[in-house]
């Protein structure tokens, strides 16, 4: 068994549809940042949704590879994010609704922090949960000395490249997994912007790609609409993730005007949800999944970070509750293994 403790740097992650699971540790003197890392190398990025000092786009080296190992870790960690409560996230997008018909942007994303109680024990059971659980999603444990601890289960590619093919999906649109009805016009609307923006970076690219859907895909508690894209992958990934990143899916259109008003008017820092991760160049193949339905994790709490897609015929109400099926992909499995039911905040 091997033990961790939070001055180990490791990023431990299953790909979709894998039954094995991998493990990336280096020493932490040999971190490396984003910008300073040879695409040519493999690693494992961690890179945030807006750098900062606080939150460096980072790369672990693969010094040290290992497959399934069995392993403890429990992260010790104090912090206090900023929970925004039911109550408080309505007026907030409202807020955004405003912006949007009063043209300041076409969409943008709107998130909160929902926190969860954690007793202070082996996080190893809970990802092992998560993998067995959600067999299609990225599933990963990180964990990076003076930056924190995370966890996630995203549905959501940024970019994959093997054989020379690169690959990238619109995803957008949410619905619970019990609905019966129809998409409708807010979800197909947004859902299109999305698409529309990752074509348009291909054609800047001048990549032949070929694309399908827009379909349906399953997604924890809820499901999506998914466009998926393919391309000759002749240039660096490095570049493209970079061109693809925040997309609308989680930002908004235009990007630009969109990140400042959710840096200006969101109340908590994002930190690395919304950003991109995953291992470069393992194995002769990229992976990097945007960090979505995902949480930091502290001492005494899981901070679960939840947003949605926010577009002139949001309904301030009707988001809420997109946040609460959102949560539930990580809180129900949290309470499966530490039977812990009940939220702080």
């Amino acid at each position: 068994m091997l033990r961790l403790t939070n001055k180990d740097a490791f990023a431990v992650y299953r790909l979709p549809r894998e039954d094995n699971y991998q493990m990336v540790r280096c020493s932490g003197d040999d971190i490396l940042a984003f910008e300073d890392f040879d695409p040519s190398n493999t690693g494992f990025v961690f890179h945030p949704f807006k750098e900062s000092d606080k939150c460096p786009a980072l790369v672990l080296p693969a010094d040290e590879l290992a497959i399934n190992p069995k392993f403890s870790f429990s992260c010790d960690q104090s912090g206090h994010p900023f929970v925004i409560d039911e109550r408080s996230y309505v007026p907030l997008v409202s807020n955004f609704v405003d912006h949007i018909r009063m043209g300041d942007f076409h969409k943008a994303i709107s998130s909160r922090i929902i926190t969860k109680e954690k007793p202070l024990e082996d996080l190893f059971p809970l990802f092992i949960k998560l993998k067995n659980q959600y067999p299609f999603a990225f599933v990963y444990l990180v964990n990076i000395p003076g930056v924190g601890c995370w966890m996630g289960a995203t549905p959501e590619i940024l970019l994959t490249a093997q054989n020379g093919i690169g690959e990238t999906v619109a995803l957008a649109g949410t619905r619970p997994l019990t609905s019966t009805e129809d998409w409708g016009r807010k979800e197909i609307l947004e859902q299109q912007m999305v698409e529309r923006y990752m074509a348009d970076i291909l054609i800047k690219r001048k990549k032949n790609f070929s694309k399908t859907g827009p379909f349906t895909v399953n997604a924890g508690n809820v499901m999506h609409l998914k466009t998926r894209f393919r391309f000759p992958m002749s240039s660096s990934w490095k570049a493209v993730a970079m061109d693809i990143h925040p997309s609308p899916a989680v930002c908004g259109l235009p990007k630009q005007k969109a990140m400042d008003f959710i840096i200006d008017t969101e109340p908590h820092h994002r930190e690395y949800y919304c950003g991109f991760l995953g291992p470069v160049n393992l194995d002769g193949q990229t992976h990097l999944y945007v960090n979505l339905r995902c949480m930091q994790v502290f001492k005494d709490k899981f901070a679960l970070y939840v947003g949605g897609g926010i577009t002139a015929d949001s309904v301030p109400e009707k988001e809420l509750e997109e946040t609460r099926w959102k949560s539930r992909t990580l809180s129900d499995i949290i309470e499966e293994v530490y039977r812990e039911p009940e939220f702080i905040g």
